[in-house]
């Protein structure tokens, strides 16, 4: 990332920093670079008039200006082909100009390019050759600069050794022109290579050497990675509090530049370092973070995608245009070829459309294929979850039968119930033609029923009544509602009614009004004690009702009412 950004602030500011032949020509070139990286379209217009200007100069230096300046349009619209067949085309006229400099600025640009294409041997290749030519043009700044993209590319391709002796020599630089926070960038990734190396500890007094050279109000997202990298390092030497402090800090941080694939990594190592911690519950809830961020990531990534293969098709689309109405001006001049040049653009036309039609449907095709692998698989994962889910259960209870201690075989006990509310969820999933959407009042009847048999309640004496209205749900709200379902009939089988008593436990599930569904769990046992909710605090099931209500934002209510019953007021919009 920090290579991009070098890159880019090379490509903008170059035309400012050599020396024109022609002041048109000039100052043409700077409004280009300028324009590049917001108005592409605008852009492309002065473009057209820097390769007329250096075509009427036939000047070696104008071209080669000129078809650089090209290589960064297509660079800035993610057409690395294109951007590195200009840029080659640039250096070929460098070489006729004579002009040293210009030739490494060039080389640096076509190393940039390999490192988009992947090509990171390549990359190394051409940033060397550009240090050697800034080198021989004895200018300091570039040669910093080719020698960090080199560091950068060694860095990548996990040539530890070679990468390190680099950033030590960019540090000796650095602090030897008075560059303090460049000479943390290189602390800071020096840092990361002792890490990858496994030197936690010289990792650890790198990254504190880099935060005491990088300014923080300036440098807020670099402070926010170097924050993350220690909080990885602290968390290897098992400092997990002091790694959670850490990260929490680079998530804040993160929060204000909106980097949300950092903190994708920053949620996963909370609620790493919390379950190392012992800390259930802060881990669960960093992992629902982790979860929901996830899926916010993959649409904005998809969108970009979208946005960005748009503006490609957008760009490809103006200059046949552009190359089409070209055409047309100079058959104008002809009137005899005048019927013949608009028949060939209608035939232009035509051919186009039909291309875009063809490509269209070929789209199409292939993303209805996707979407049915992709339905396919998603059933799978939740056939194999259920499995998965219920191997887990089966082994809890293997482990039950050899408990002896009633407490410990009663968490045990619990835990296989909620594991098999959970397997019943996928369970009914992946038989549906639609997986977003699930019937709740189908999965509250087959749940009740399990649990009935699981407690082998005597149906002679106590027995369940369902009033389930058909609803259904989409899969987040499914599951929480499954499992408070299931804490909620647990203890009405195992505390409602005195031993031989009989009685009925019911289930209920209506819509008064629109958006919001009402569930009811009752039972005319012996009704809850007046201390209940100075109790609750002790039970791990209402802990857990308590959760997953608030995750639901739903209204809970207890009442002692011919026995007990609770409901729920859960909102569906």
């Amino acid at each position: 990332m920090k290579l991009k950004r070098i890159l880019f602030f090379f490509l903008i500011l170059f035309p400012f920093c050599i020396k024109a032949q022609d002041d048109t020509f000039t100052i043409i070139e700077k409004k280009t670079a300028k324009l590049t990286w917001t108005d592409t379209d605008s852009a492309k217009i002065m473009l057209e008039k820097l390769e007329e200007l250096a075509a009427s100069a036939n000047e070696p230096e104008l071209y080669a200006r000129s078809i650089n300046t090209r290589g960064v349009y297509y660079y800035s619209i993610a057409d690395y082909g294109k951007a590195l067949n200009h840029y080659t085309k640039a250096y070929q006229w460098a070489k006729k100009w004579n002009n040293t400099l210009y030739m490494g600025k060039v080389l640096n640009n076509i190393g940039a390019c390999h490192i988009e294409l992947n090509n990171l041997t390549k990359a190394a290749e051409y940033f060397t050759l550009a240090l050697f030519s800034f080198r021989k043009a004895k200018d300091d700044f570039w040669e910093l600069n080719a020698t960090y993209n080199l560091a950068n590319v060694n860095l990548k391709s996990k040539k530890w050794k070679t990468a390190d002796s680099l950033y030590l020599l960019l540090e000796k630089k650095y602090l030897q022109s008075g560059k303090i926070a460049e000479a943390g960038y290189s602390n800071m990734s020096r840092g990361r290579i002792k890490h990858e190396n496994k030197k936690y500890e010289e990792a650890l007094a790198l990254y504190q050497l880099a935060m005491s050279r990088i300014d923080t109000l300036n440098n807020k997202y670099i402070y926010a990675i170097l924050l993350q990298n220690i909080a990885f390092s602290r968390y290897e030497t098992k400092q997990y509090s002091k790694a959670i402090e850490s990260v929490s800090a680079s998530t804040q941080l993160t929060f204000i530049h909106k980097h949300p694939k950092m903190r994708l990594n920053n949620y996963e190592l909370t609620a790493n370092c919390y379950k190392k911690l012992n800390l259930k519950d802060s881990a669960l809830l960093y992992l629902e973070k982790l979860i929901a961020l996830k899926d916010t990531v993959f649409n904005d990534t998809k969108q970009a995608e979208f946005a960005k293969s748009e503006t490609r098709f957008n760009t490809l689309l103006k200059e046949n245009q552009i190359k089409l109405q070209e055409k047309l001006i100079k058959q104008k001049n002809n009137s005899i070829f005048w019927l013949i040049s608009v028949l060939a653009l209608v035939l232009g036309l035509i051919t186009m459309l039909f291309w875009v039609y063809r490509s269209l449907r070929i789209a199409k095709s292939h993303l209805e294929i996707s979407l049915v692998e992709k339905d396919a698989l998603l059933r799978e994962i939740h056939h194999r979850v259920k499995n998965n889910l219920q191997i887990v259960s089966s082994l809890l209870n293997m482990h039950v039968r050899k408990v002896k201690d009633p407490s410990s075989k009663k968490i045990l006990e619990e835990g296989s119930e909620r594991l098999l509310a959970m397997s019943l969820i996928h369970k009914n999933l992946y038989p549906h033609a639609d997986l977003k959407s699930v019937s709740l009042d189908e999965y509250l009847a087959n749940l009740s029923l399990q649990l009935f048999e699981n407690y082998q309640l005597d149906q002679a004496h106590i027995s369940l009544e369902t009033q389930l209205e058909k609803v259904s749900v989409d899969i987040d709200k499914l599951i929480p509602i499954g499992l408070v379902v299931n804490e909620l009939l647990s203890n009405a089988m195992k505390h409602a009614f005195e031993e031989n008593a009989t009685g009925k436990i019911y289930i209920r599930l209506f819509q008064e009004v629109p958006n919001y569904l009402i569930l009811e769990v009752a039972d005319n046992g012996k009704g809850i004690s007046d201390d209940w909710q100075a109790n609750i605090g002790n039970s791990l099931g209402m802990k857990l009702v308590k959760i997953f209500c608030d995750k639901l934002k739903t209204e809970l209510l207890i009442l002692n009412d011919a026995g007990t019953k609770v409901q729920l007021n859960i909102p569906i919009s």
